[in-house]
């Protein structure tokens, strides 16, 4: 059973801020990064974080990090008022994720 309480927008908010992080960050953390997305939210998610990964490689205006971000905390805001239960998984992987990208050199 689950005992904490998850502010749904803040943990959209850090999970979109999150991606679009790693959408620029090595080889091998976007690789860990997709899978787990993919284990915890399915597969459309993962294309849609590929997508984030392409635009973001070579991107078309200044503030597309910003453009980024915002589509993630919508897309994740809509994910979680379907499946609030979703809401820890995502905390956790964004904080896990958030540590990996602190330790990377």
């Amino acid at each position: 059973m689950r005992t904490r309480i998850y502010h749904r927008p803040r943990v959209a908010w850090d999970f979109a801020r999150v991606v679009v992080s790693i959408a620029t960050a090595s080889d091998d953390l976007y690789t860990w990064f997709s899978t787990r997305v993919t284990e915890l939210i399915g597969v459309p998610y993962q294309l849609a974080l590929y997508d984030t990964r392409t635009r973001l490689a070579r991107p078309t205006r200044d503030d597309a990090p910003y453009v980024e971000a915002g589509l993630w905390r919508a897309r994740i805001d809509d994910l979680l008022d379907r499946d609030a239960d979703l809401a820890e998984d995502l905390y956790i992987l964004a904080h896990d994720a958030s540590s990996r990208l602190a330790r990377r050199p």
